[in-house]
C-alpha cells in the first residue's frame, strides 16, 4: 500500500490529511496559517513540517506524494520557495503545489469544471472550464484586495466604528461588540490591540462574525458592509464565470472558507447571486485538503 498527503495551506491554518491511495484518510493534523507574505518562508517551513510530521506519526507511514494548496502557488517565484521548502523537509519527487482554491474546487467539483470562491481570512475565485482553461479573480492579498474577505469585512467594521466615535458618522452597536471582541475598554486601546504586534489580520477577519450579530440586530452600517462584501464576492466568481464561458454548459459552483461558515448570510446572499440555469452553486461539504488528496493521488499514479 502506497500512501499520499494532501495539505490546505490557508492564512488563518493550515491543514493535513494522510490517505491511502485508495483515499482512505488515516491521519491528520492542523497548524497555524502559512501564507509566505503573510508569514514568511520560515514559519510556512516550521508549518508545513507540522503537519507532515503530524499525520505521518498519527498513521506510522511516510507518504509517497504531496500536494499542498497554498496561496500564491500560481507566481512561480512562490511556487519555487515552497518547492524548496518541500524538499527540504524530504518530498523531492511525486509533489505537487497548487492554489488553494483548486483544491477547494477538486474537493467540491467531481467533474472539475466551474469556479471555487473562497471567503476565509483573505479571498479569490478560482476556476476552469472543460476545456481544462484557467481563470482567477481577486487574491491579491489584505493591503492590496481581498474585497468581500473576513479581513475586508472586519476592518471595515472597525473603521465604521472609529468613525462614529468621532463624529464622522452615526455611532454603531458595533461598537460594543468591538471592544469586546478586542478585549478593550476604550476606542483609543484599540491601537495598542493592532499596531503593538505584527497587524493580527486573522482575529480582525473574525470581527466578521459580529458584523452578522450587529447586522441581524438591525445595525444598518453593519448590513451595508455585508451587502458591498457580497457584491465583491459575487463579483470575482462572476468575472471568473464570464471569462471561461461557463454558463454554456452545467458547472460547479464551490463556496469554501471560514468566513462563509461564520457569516451564514453572507453565504446566502452571494449564492443568490450566482444562481444560473447551468449553475449548481453549494457550500463545500469536505474539508479542501481532501482536494490535495486526490491531487496528490493522481501525483502517485503520474496523472499529474
Amino acid at each position: 500500500m502506497r500512501y499520499v498527503l494532501g495539505i490546505d495551506a490557508g492564512g488563518s491554518k493550515t491543514r493535513g490529511l494522510l490517505a491511502d491511495e485508495h483515499g482512505r484518510v488515516i491521519g491528520s493534523a492542523h497548524a497555524g496559517g502559512a501564507n509566505l507574505r503573510t508569514h514568511g518562508e520560515l514559519a510556512v517551513e516550521i508549518r508545513l513540517h507540522s503537519v507532515a510530521e503530524e499525520a505521518s506519526g498519527e498513521a506510522g507511514v511516510r507518504p509517497d506524494a504531496v500536494a499542498v494548496g497554498i496561496a500564491g502557488a500560481d507566481r512561480p517565484d512562490d511556487l519555487a520557495i515552497i518547492r524548496q521548502i518541500l524538499a527540504r523537509l524530504g518530498f523531492r519527487e511525486r509533489v505537487l503545489v497548487t492554489n488553494d482554491a483548486r483544491i477547494a474546487l477538486v474537493a467540491g467539483s467531481p467533474a472539475r469544471v466551474g469556479l471555487a470562491l473562497v471567503c476565509g481570512t483573505g479571498s479569490i475565485a478560482w476556476g476552469q472550464n472543460a476545456s481544462r482553461e484557467i481563470a482567477r479573480a481577486g487574491g491579491w492579498g489584505w493591503y492590496l484586495g481581498d474585497e468581500g474577505s473576513g479581513f475586508w469585512i472586519g476592518v471595515s467594521a472597525v473603521r465604521h466604528v472609529l468613525r462614529g466615535v468621532d463624529g464622522r458618522g452615526p455611532r454603531s452597536s458595533m461598537e460594543p461588540l468591538l471592544y469586546e471582541h478586542f478585549k478593550i475598554s476604550r476606542p483609543e486601546q484599540i491601537l495598542y490591540a493592532v499596531y503593538d504586534d505584527d497587524f493580527p489580520r486573522h482575529h480582525v477577519a473574525l470581527f466578521a462574525g459580529k458584523v452578522e450579530e450587529a447586522a441581524r440586530g438591525g445595525d444598518e452600517v453593519a448590513s451595508t458592509i455585508l451587502t458591498e462584501a457580497a457584491h465583491e464576492l459575487a463579483l470575482s466568481a462572476a468575472t471568473v464565470r464570464d471569462r471561461l464561458r461557463l454558463d454554456d454548459a452545467p458547472y460547479d459552483v464551490v463556496l469554501s472558507g471560514g468566513t462563509f461558515d461564520r457569516v451564514s448570510s453572507l453565504t446566502a446572499a452571494v449564492a443568490s447571486q450566482l444562481e444560473r440555469p447551468n449553475a449548481r452553486v453549494g457550500r463545500l461539504e469536505e474539508e479542501p485538503a481532501m482536494g490535495a488528496v486526490r491531487l496528490a493521488i493522481e501525483a502517485l499514479q503520474g496523472n499529474e
